[in-house]
């Protein structure tokens, strides 16, 4: 016999939201911008152990001549290719059982050794090793990726945790392809700090705020990832633990299906890592024109750093790129009301954040 009083129980309140939050995470990455290579412009190395993508590395190069990206994956590694639009786009995407394949990551620092060929049959050869018995000391850090991006189709922020540079030592790190060593960017001062412009976390958290979309108008309920107001959407919360995210609205963002005709509401936003500064805010603003609602949001406020080791304090501060390339994004949609309504959306570059950090690291072409 049915229970009568769940049957009978109100289905949850829904509001429209234009908005979208999602949070995954890479246990551990290496990255380097390549200086003179014919090929490639920069490497990168990420490590996977988890429920969500299973176990494995991924692999990838932006090429010299076009600026798309290569991707090389371990077989049954669950990715989303979408949150991986980097520099001109996606070029190759391809399995690849490394051998060897290792990328570790603790308190006595890096091993990266990862052996494998690109789709032009080239050997790809990466091995760091700047491991000490001493700790190191770390900080958290809001990688630049989104500055080298074209086309955004979301407002990607990726937070490192543990972030530290591959300290010199008696064993050079080395990157070879198609058996010739390539150089990697360099920071100024390099013989007083000692270090290399190889950057290295563990873990990381992946943050995509508003993906691009093109479809019904999504709408969200009050629970563990929603909190929700009268009035509106106050905020959104996604990811566990260290990886646990927010991003929140004042005042509280409207349901535009009940917004009043020829009416203007704006606010303010901002994402919140867990137990760190804002990685990123700015103003919102919706207007309503009888079955059309126009929505903006702009990227006004870029990473403020917490506490940072020396170095990277430097680094952060002498580069600007770190701080400000989200303020080179914003975001338009437009949502045609009526019987169902729909939302179309996506972002847009201001501005090339990029340009300073090439400059400085001597990686610019």
């Amino acid at each position: 016999m049915p229970d009568v009083s769940d049957a009978a129980a109100p289905a949850p309140p829904t509001t429209a939201c234009p908005f979208s939050l999602q949070v995954e995470p890479i246990g551990a990455f290496l990255n380097c911008e390549l200086a003179d290579d014919p090929h490639y412009l920069a490497l990168e190395v990420q490590r996977f152990d988890d429920e969500q993508h299973g176990r494995g590395l991924l692999v990838f190069l932006q090429r010299t001549e076009d600026r798309l990206v290569d991707y090389y994956v371990t077989p049954g590694l669950r990715l989303d290719r979408a949150t991986y639009e980097l520099g001109a786009g996606i070029g190759a995407w391809e399995e690849r059982s490394f051998a060897p394949g290792v990328l570790e990551v603790d308190d006595r620092g890096v091993l990266c050794e990862v052996a494998f060929s690109d789709v032009a049959g080239r050997a790809i050869e990466v091995r760091v090793d700047d491991r000490r018995p001493e700790p190191r000391t770390t900080g958290r850090l809001l990688a630049p990726v989104g500055s080298g991006i074209d086309h955004p189709q979301t407002l990607l922020l990726v937070h490192l945790h543990g972030f530290d540079l591959v300290r010199r030592g008696a064993t050079p790190p080395s990157v070879r392809i198609d058996g010739r060593e390539a150089s990697t960017g360099t920071l100024p001062g390099q013989e007083l700090h000692g270090r290399e412009l190889i950057k290295y976390a563990a873990p990381l958290t992946t943050i995509s705020v508003n993906t691009a979309h093109d479809g019904p108008l999504p709408t969200v309920a009050p629970g563990p990832g929603v909190r929700l107001v009268d009035d509106g959407v106050l905020e959104l919360v996604a990811g566990e633990a260290e990886h646990r995210t927010r991003l929140a609205f004042r005042p509280s963002f409207p349901d535009v299906r009940t917004l009043p005709d020829q009416h203007e509401r704006t606010g303010r936003w901002r994402v919140y890592p867990e137990g760190a500064p804002p990685l990123a805010g700015g103003d919102w603003v919706v207007r309503r024109d009888g079955d059309r609602a126009d929505i903006e949001v702009e990227v006004t406020e870029g990473w403020r750093p917490g506490p940072l080791p020396p170095l990277q304090r430097a680094v952060t501060t002498v580069i600007p790129v770190f701080r400000r390339w989200p303020t080179t994004y914003r975001w338009r949609g437009v949502v045609t009301l009526g019987a169902a309504p729909a939302l179309r959306g996506g972002w847009e570059r201001t501005g090339d954040g990029d340009a300073s950090y090439s400059r400085a690291t001597g990686s610019a072409r």
